[in-house]
């Protein structure tokens, strides 16, 4: 079986992977009749081709009550198999799973990765596939599963987001209030639509400044122990000196109680980045997830809005609401982490003016050094040289400091673009639950 790229279906399970509902998408590429599959566990599409390995890690997480992203092959009632990647949401009492069909790069090789995966449970089991997955996603650059399937969703999204169709052909219907209903939400889920794709647009310059913070706090740590080692030979030097000896002393004491001042400093940045870098990489998620769900009750209104459209009046009354209260439910997370990474990025932006005045004033312990190093008569001492890579040293700070506040300015302006949107996103999710609301009472 196959389905479009432009394509969405989800399915609705309890906690027992009972299968509660589905979309015609759903009941169409698996083959069955609804009445088939409904209260059918979700197995009945698990193609035997499937790692164990996968499940077994898909399953353990969303019983944590987590999210997760996975590429699986399902069965057809046929014997025919069709490949998506899964979003799986829980949420109260049930599991949402939105499928799109997969087509990056990273779906080729995870094809090709899923048959070594197999044939090593066929020579050991699950703890022979198991140990393969951690340098598989090593060779790719992924430290662990998360940050592949955060990758995986992103890149999967965007090459879905240039094929889908925005609207769907509907055949017109006998306009009833439940069908002005049907229409009025389709309106607020198509603005919502457009909303969460000016968050989506920004998703590219979230991963750099997360890069580039990370990047940037570990270029710091590097520095700063450059430095603590430059004041110690500094030190002793000094005792080497012939002349003027007791003026360096001072000036490598100085350079020293900088060094360690600036050191603290840099650890407080360094554990605020790594804060942020969790919160940007769950905002992406977040985002990600939100962008998908908002088109999914787009699609969704559109099948409703077709004559072929299978479901009955109950079960669509039970799925807009679900379906909505999984975006309002994201809607709210995705605000609160703006809001968590905002406060972080002020909290890393007072760390930074600290460090930019340490770095000043280690600048005028430098220049004194070398003015000092300039009229000493005892060549066969370098003291002259520490201070020149010194110099060095307090450039890359300086370059470091300039480019994470650099960044700091930037996401600032971007940030308020989001909170604007924001507020136009609540305003929008309480007229969709308006419209649900309306929509029962009819």
């Amino acid at each position: 079986m196959s389905f479009h790229a432009d394509e969405l279906f989800f399915s609705i399970t309890d906690y027992n992977s009972i299968i509660l509902s589905g979309n015609d998408v759903f009941i169409r590429v698996s083959g069955y009749t609804k009445k088939e599959v409904l209260g059918r566990y979700h197995n009945i599409v698990r193609h035997p081709h499937m790692p164990k390995i996968i499940f077994k890690y898909f399953w353990d997480v969303i019983q944590a009550k987590k999210p997760i992203i996975a590429y699986v092959k399902n069965r057809a009632k046929n014997g025919d198999y069709y490949w998506v990647l899964a979003a799986v949401f829980p949420l109260d009492g049930c599991y949402i799973s939105i499928r799109i069909k997969p087509s990056t790069k990273l779906f080729s090789a995870v094809q090709e990765f899923y048959g070594e995966l197999l044939e090593a449970e066929s020579r050991g089991g699950i703890e022979k596939s198991e140990a393969l997955l951690t340098p598989f996603l090593k060779n790719l650059g992924y430290a662990d599963y998360e940050a592949f399937m955060s990758d995986a969703f992103l890149s999967e999204l965007k090459a879905h987001k240039k094929v889908q169709l925005i609207a769907k052909s509907t055949t017109s219907l006998k306009q009833t209030q439940f069908t002005q209903c049907l229409e009025k939400l389709r309106s607020y889920t198509s603005l919502l639509m457009e909303r969460y794709d000016v968050w989506f647009e920004k998703i590219d310059l979230f991963k750099e400044i997360k890069t580039m913070f990370e990047q940037q706090s570990f270029v710091l740590r590097k520095i700063a122990s450059e430095i603590v080692f430059l004041s110690l030979n500094a030190s002793v030097t000094s005792y080497k000196t012939l002349d003027g000896g007791e003026t360096f002393s001072v000036l490598a004491r100085d350079v020293r109680t900088n060094a360690k001042e600036n050191n603290e400093l840099i650890v407080k940045i360094d554990t605020v980045v790594r804060s942020l870098s969790v919160s940007l990489n769950e905002l992406i998620f977040s985002v990600c997830s939100i962008r998908l769900q908002s088109e999914l009750l787009n699609y969704f209104i559109d099948e409703l809005l077709c004559e072929s459209c299978s479901s009955e009046r109950a079960e669509t009354e039970h799925n807009m609401g679900t379906l909505v209260t999984l975006v309002m439910e994201y809607a709210k997370k995705t605000s609160a982490l703006r809001e968590i990474i905002e406060k972080q990025m002020q909290g890393v932006l007072g760390f930074l003016v600290q460090l930019e005045q340490q770095m000043m004033y280690l600048g005028y312990i430098q220049m004194y050094g070398v003015i000092e190093s300039a009229g000493k008569t005892d060549k066969s001492v370098d003291f002259g040289g520490i201070f020149v890579q010194l110099k060095t040293h307090i450039q890359k700070t300086s370059d470091a400091l300039c480019l994470m506040q650099n960044n700091t300015d930037s996401f600032a302006t971007q940030n308020n673009i989001l909170k604007n949107e924001s507020s136009m996103i609540e305003h929008l999710l309480d007229s969709l639950n308006e419209c649900i609301h309306a929509m029962k009472q009819t």
